[in-house]
């Protein structure tokens, strides 16, 4: 069943399909955490519904191009663009991130890559997923070290990486990274609430960049995170 939800930003709204993975707050601090200049071009890889690519473009002002292997969620997301009148600045790609990645043309093309990737490896959701949920949370389609090598690929040297994250997988991601030359920069934890302990990390990394990381204080999620 559709629906449709006001993102409480400047009258953007997403339409929403409940037989496929919805968007939640992890996508919304992704793109609020995400750093860009208006000249930057950005990819989203594994853009879903097109939740990211259309806050990215709105919010920091550039153009977009969102990658979504699955036909039907790709379609959803070009759905979205055309219902918030961002035809002219955002482009839906229905492809598997690695063969976008991979093509010449696309080498260093962009100068901010995000991405959502599935929290978890293949066959450990909780096993009552339909295909197309499982997809988006489970490592089928693409592992955590193929989403850095992408990202690794599809940047310029000195572009910016940003990813979401379980905090239980924060140090192979600084690790799948690193290994990817995406030297970790920025760090951030998340609490679902104060009183709760961290379940999630942003994290920011520069291709090629010098060592260094910095810390930000932790802190609860925003719900629906509009600045």
């Amino acid at each position: 069943m559709e629906r449709i939800d006001d993102l409480q930003y400047k009258g953007l709204k997403l339409i929403q399909d409940d037989a496929q993975f919805c968007f939640g707050c992890d996508a919304v601090e992704l793109a609020n955490f995400a750093d860009s200049g208006k000249k930057d071009r950005a990819c989203d890889l594994g853009c879903g519904n097109g939740i990211i690519p259309v806050l990215l473009s709105v919010k920091k002002d550039i153009n977009v191009v969102g990658v979504e292997i699955q036909k039907e969620v790709a379609a959803l997301a070009r759905r979205n663009v055309e219902l918030n009148g961002l035809t002219q600045r955002i482009e839906i790609v229905n492809a598997r991130m690695q063969d976008y990645a991979a093509e010449r043309s696309n080498n260093g093309a962009f100068g901010v890559v995000t991405c959502n990737p599935p929290y978890r490896k293949r066959n450990s959701g909780l096993g009552r997923e339909n295909s197309c949920i499982a997809v988006a949370r489970q490592e089928i389609e693409v592992t955590l070290e193929e989403v850095a090598d992408c990202a690794k690929r599809l940047l310029k040297s000195g572009g910016r990486f940003f990813t979401v994250g379980q905090t239980e997988r924060l140090a192979e991601t600084l690790t799948l990274c690193d290994a990817a030359r995406l030297k970790p920069k920025v760090l951030q934890i998340l609490r679902p609430t104060d009183k709760k302990p961290p379940h999630l990390f942003l994290l920011k990394c520069i291709k090629d960049g010098a060592d260094g990381m910095k810390v930000l204080p932790e802190r609860a999620v925003k719900s629906y995170g509009m600045e």
